[in-house]
């Protein structure tokens, strides 16, 4: 009776109330920490609030969605947006999706026990996205270069048959793969625990083409359906496996090295003025590091609400 209740609520919420003929289109690839809009699809709410959801097989094809106008808002990380804002996209960060705690994880093989011996490795990392930062920040921490290592750029299915082929020592990956990366030997060097608070995910809207009323509509739906998984973890779990590829052990496994978005979460961030220093010092970094050619201005990837709160 409460899940009916919820989804009676959930739908008397976000649909109804939407007088576009277009949907909102909004990308995405296969991670566990943007659960939520994949379990809205999977329960017909993003249909219900004539959003859209596009499934890419990386970040990289999100970005270029936006990049082609084929999308109106995004999940990405926190780097990726300062990267799209900084090359011109007038975009604005709705809403944090998750924060990494241990999710997003080097792997290499057991004989390279410390980051400093990564010098000379080949290490493969998915190009344009989330790996180069993380990857750039594992460097800064080694006090290595660039040119202390070969990177291989690869997406991240084929980082096990780079492995097994013996082309790649290390690689940039996420929890999700432990279970196969194990397998072939690999073991956890460094993980986003090691770098608190950096690794963060972000839902974008492009402001040129979503309403405030838009915007209001897509954060409902989030918060509604992440209320939804986290209080019926024994149906929407099953779902989430199914839609996201993963199996039982390796949601676990992910889910514990994140921390979701809730509502708690986004105050803190959001109202509490936590986010834009963090949107500094990362920006300040990447452009240190030569990951974008300008500095941004950290407070238009921020909402700007008038007449109450966002």
């Amino acid at each position: 009776m409460r899940l009916f209740l919820l989804i009676v609520l959930c739908s008397s919420l976000i649909a109804g109330c939407n007088n576009e003929s277009e949907p909102l289109r909004i990308g995405s690839n296969r991670w566990l920490g943007y659960a939520p809009i994949y379990l809205a699809d999977e329960l017909g709410w993003t249909s219900s609030a004539n959003i859209r959801l596009v499934e890419y097989s990386s970040a990289n094809g999100v970005i270029r969605g936006l990049h082609n106008g084929l999308l109106d808002a995004a999940l990405l990380t926190l780097d990726e947006a300062i990267m799209l804002q900084s090359t011109g996209h007038d975009i604005e960060i709705l809403l944090i999706t998750n924060i990494s705690a241990g999710a997003d994880v080097l792997y290499a093989r057991p004989n390279v026990r410390h980051i400093h011996e990564l010098k000379g490795q080949r290490i493969a990392a998915e190009g344009g996205t989330l790996g180069a930062y993380f990857l750039s920040r594992i460097l800064s921490k080694a006090q290595l270069s660039a040119d202390d290592i070969q990177v291989v750029n690869l997406p991240l299915h084929m980082h096990v048959d780079a492995l097994k082929n013996n082309t790649v020592d290390a690689i940039i990956s996420n929890a999700s793969f432990h279970a196969q990366l194990d397998k072939v030997g690999l073991v956890p060097l460094f993980t986003s625990r090691d770098l608190p608070d950096e690794i963060i995910d972000v839902l974008v809207v492009n402001r040129q083409r979503t309403s405030q009323e838009l915007r209001t509509r897509l954060r409902a739906l989030w918060f509604n359906s992440l209320d939804a998984w986290f209080d019926y973890r024994d149906k929407s779990d099953p779902r989430l496996c199914r839609r996201l590829g993963l199996d039982k052990d390796s949601l676990i496994l992910t889910l514990n090295g994140i921390v979701m978005g809730d509502r708690a979460l986004n105050e803190l961030y959001f109202e509490q003025g936590l986010l834009a220093p963090h949107i500094q010092q990362i920006q300040s970094f990447m452009h240190d590091e030569g990951l974008i050619n300008q500095p941004i201005d950290a407070s238009k990837l921020l909402p700007s609400c008038t007449g109450g709160p966002c």
